[in-house]
């Protein structure tokens, strides 16, 4: 079992006593929709084979609108696919939010950060792409926002997230939206040995009406963000505010054992980098035994985005994508397998791109058509991305070619990927009847040379893909 198959045996085993017996293997689940007989909350046609019916998991994992969600602890839901725009630029926010939501995506999770200043545009980009879609009932939108570390503290809490509502007002109130919003602790601190962390200028520049709200968090900051919490619970709890679920991000372990101790909700949700998700299986354990959601972020950025920093594990991935993509018939892509690959464990997954085209790759639509796992599939995905944060990278993978010299004596040249004579390079005499077993790559080429007349030569392009066989007649 590598880490991962533990992590994900956790994940998507019985979420709790009273929950449903799991049967078959934990990389194969059932999805069941909403309500069968209701065609708008029906699963979309054939997502049961894409994303697994080995298991039962009841009403975690359930499909409404050709959306799949994951079911908190609370009974509220949220999706597993969203985008994520904390970083974006300003000016494409607006623009990215409303293609996100449109029919042919289903993007239905935003994430930002009250620090990245753009809740307000992402509100605006919320009614803009719900003005395109001609629909009758408003459209459920889930909006994940989280609470900077210099508003840690009971009242500068409540402030950070009033003015969020604030800046998603227009989408809130407008009659076609139904905004789901879910609210984090973005960091349980600021750490001054964290170089990009400036706790002391940050607390600077805030304006006066937030330092006059409450302390310097960093004056106590074992207990700074436990007022903050007690500050999410009791706006959670509030009718005056729409929020569906609150949580935290980029916790350690030990720090949300202590909620525990003092709190009265625990969180519904925790997000947390890769390396976490693949590397503290205590913290998946802790998660698991108390029916928190799991959201993975920087999911692509860092890893498979530089396939050059493990490029075998990348050739690695590029084979279970081909594999995927025979079966479904339409071209998978890398990312597309590594994403799918944590929402198949139940893990929602919010990447970022300034890319329209990449949008559409990794949307809810285009990853719910990618096929279930096999166990070989998933074990092969868990080493490559674990090789790319490791940087230990796998085992190469090849072509593997049969030459076979069928009518008379050939001399065989391997001519790399642009078939420049100038760097052919001399691999065998082959005799009439001979055969030569090769390795290589896609999209290298060969040339064949007549043994007797070198101005007679045939060229041979490696079209298949990693990990297959090709047989090719001299």
């Amino acid at each position: 079992m590598t880490r991962f198959t533990v992590i994900a045996a956790l994940l998507l085993s019985v979420w709790s006593d009273q929950a449903q017996h799991v049967e078959g293997n934990f990389f194969s689940r059932q999805f069941e929709s909403k309500d069968q007989k209701d065609d708008k909350s029906a699963a979309p046609a054939g997502a049961s084979g894409a994303l697994g019916s080995g298991a039962q998991v009841g009403s975690v994992i359930s499909f409404y609108d050709g959306v799949v969600y994951a079911k908190l602890v609370n009974n509220n839901r949220i999706p597993l696919v969203g985008y994520g725009v904390g970083n974006l630029k300003h000016e494409m926010v607006k623009g990215m939010v409303s293609s996100a939501l449109q029919d042919d995506k289903k993007i239905v999770m935003i994430d930002t950060a009250h620090a990245s200043k753009n809740e307000h545009l992402v509100g605006e980009g919320i009614v803009k792409g719900v003005e395109k879609l001609d629909k009758t009932k408003p459209l459920e939108v889930h909006v994940v926002t989280k609470v900077w570390y210099t508003h840690l503290g009971y009242e500068r809490t409540k402030l950070s997230i009033q003015d969020s509502l604030e800046s998603l007002r227009p989408a809130l109130d407008h009659e076609k939206v139904n905004l789901k919003l879910h609210v984090l602790l973005h960091w349980p601190r600021c750490y001054a040995n964290v170089p990009w962390m400036d706790c002391e200028r940050e607390e600077k520049m805030l304006p006066d009406h937030v330092k006059e709200a409450g302390p310097d968090p960093s004056l106590d900051p074992d207990n700074a963000w436990k007022e903050s919490w007690r500050a999410l619970e009791d706006m959670y709890l509030s009718d005056e505010y729409p929020i569906a679920s609150i949580g935290l991000s980029n916790f350690h372990l030990k720090e949300i054992e202590q909620v525990e101790a003092f709190a009265q909700i625990h969180p519904h949700v925790v997000q947390m980098n890769l390396w976490s998700l693949l590397y503290d299986a205590h913290l998946i354990d802790y998660c698991h035994k108390h029916r928190i959601h799991v959201q993975a972020y920087n999911v692509i950025h860092g890893t498979i985005s530089q396939p050059d920093q493990a490029p075998r594990a990348f050739r690695h991935l590029e084979k279970v994508a081909n594999e995927l993509s025979i079966e479904v018939g339409e071209t998978l892509t890398p990312v597309q397998v590594v994403l799918s690959w944590l929402i198949q464990h139940g893990v929602s997954v919010i990447p970022r791109t300034t890319n329209v085209h990449r949008l559409a790759e990794n949307s809810a639509v285009a990853l719910l058509n990618v096929p279930a796992f096999n166990d070989h599939q998933v074990e092969t995905v868990a080493h490559a991305v674990e090789a790319y944060l490791s940087g230990d990278d796998l085992d190469d993978i090849h072509v593997s070619v049969t030459f076979h010299a069928v009518s008379k004596d050939v001399v065989l040249y391997w001519m790399g990927h642009d078939a420049d004579e100038n760097s052919e390079v001399r691999i065998e005499l082959l005799r009439v009847g001979d055969t030569f077993d090769e390795t290589t790559y896609p999209t290298h080429k060969f040339r064949a040379y007549d043994a007797q007349n070198k101005d007679i030569w045939t060229e041979h392009d490696i079209t298949a893909n990693y990990g297959e066989h090709l047989h090719i007649e001299l």
